[in-house]
């Protein structure tokens, strides 16, 4: 695409004007009569189109864009003629047929670095998430930011015998939506029984527990033990498994077997996340990231950062296409709405 000497950041979503047509809506720092949306489908496929945003408002602008019915995403960026919001350089995406969800990411602070604020900001408008949900080592670091004006939800990073019970019980109580178990960092087997005044308090709250799966520690048969003990609660393989593909098939196959059992998807390149959707159904499996590890172009880095082969945002369209309409809107988000109980406090229109 056309690239300015002047990169700044902004926003773009959806509208839904008077007659119920869906519209694309800018609210950035450009500004005038000849501010135009610069836009291609599906990766920028060619032919590469440019329409008029015309002023709705203070500080919102409105296009119309047509055919959006027949493509997966619209990719593009704003010009005034002079200047570009091109997002800091990787673009905008809004995917046509669902609000996309991202149900893994972290968040460190309000600072500018890799998994700062303003980095995970720049980086979901290039991949079209709309919302997400995240996690940091350090419980008070979600504290420090406006996680409404991201629509962050966040998880209780719970470390057994360390973290308190009340604690876990009054972020629950205020906004947190599920647990976050990480063995590997943390060094205990993921199905310790020290873990289990927390889980039951995820049983009381009906929340998930999301858990690191890797070698070692938060091996998938030890997620599976834990998950046995607490039927009731959701368990979410973080990764799916971060590892040889042989510990992904145990994990699915525990998914299989085990009905409280779920997967996420991070580092895992499109095919695999279809032949999992194949193996366990669409309903058991949820889109992951672990945005922003990689910064503001973690969904698009170059050279690839999903097993050396596969950017993020390729590996989403190939992935929705392969899925269809109804699968990938569970995978891509409905799913975790559902087991995070969100509701409707994850939808991203503009209106």
């Amino acid at each position: 695409m056309r690239r300015g000497s002047e990169l700044v950041a902004g926003a773009l979503g959806w509208w839904q004007d008077e007659t119920g047509a869906r519209c694309v809506a800018y609210r950035g720092p450009l500004e005038g009569a000849n501010l135009r949306l610069h836009y291609g489908f599906d990766g920028w496929r060619e032919p590469i189109h440019e329409t008029r945003l015309e002023s709705v408002g203070p500080g919102l602008a409105v296009a119309q864009v047509p055919e959006l019915d027949a493509h997966l995403a619209l990719d593009c960026a704003v010009t005034d003629g002079e200047r570009w919001d091109n997002n800091g350089g990787v673009d905008y995406r809004l995917w046509t047929g669902f609000d996309a969800l991202d149900a893994h990411m972290h968040l460190s602070g309000p600072g500018t670095g890799a998994l700062g604020m303003r980095s995970l900001a720049i980086a979901m408008a290039s991949a079209g998430m709309v919302c997400g949900i995240s996690s940091w080592l350090d419980n008070r670091a979600l504290d420090r930011v406006d996680r409404a004006a991201l629509r962050i939800f966040p998880l209780v990073w719970v470390r057994p015998g360390d973290t308190e019970l009340e604690e876990v019980r009054g972020r629950l109580e205020t906004g947190a939506v599920g647990l976050k178990l990480h063995p590997t960092v943390d060094g205990y087997p993921a199905h310790d029984s020290a873990l289990d005044p927390y889980i039951a308090i995820a049983e009381e709250k009906r929340c998930p527990v999301a858990c690191h799966s890797a070698p070692g520690e938060a091996d998938p048969d030890n997620i599976r033990r834990l998950a046995e003990r607490f039927p009731a609660v959701p368990f979410i393989l973080y990764h799916t498994y971060l590892g040889p593909h042989e510990g992904r098939r145990r994990a699915a196959a525990h998914v299989r077997e085990q009905s409280n059992l779920h997967l996420e998807t991070s580092w895992c390149r499109a095919d695999v996340v279809i032949r999992l959707v194949g193996e366990v159904g669409a309903g058991r499996v949820l889109f992951g990231s672990d945005a922003s590890i990689d910064g503001p172009t973690h969904y698009d880095r170059h050279p690839p950062n999903v097993e050396g082969r596969e950017t993020y945002n390729a590996g989403l369209l190939t992935l929705v296409e392969a899925l269809g309409p109804d699968a990938a809107r569970a995978v891509m988000g409905d799913n975790a709405r559902r087991l995070f109980r969100l509701n409707g406090n994850s939808r991203g229109n503009s209106r």
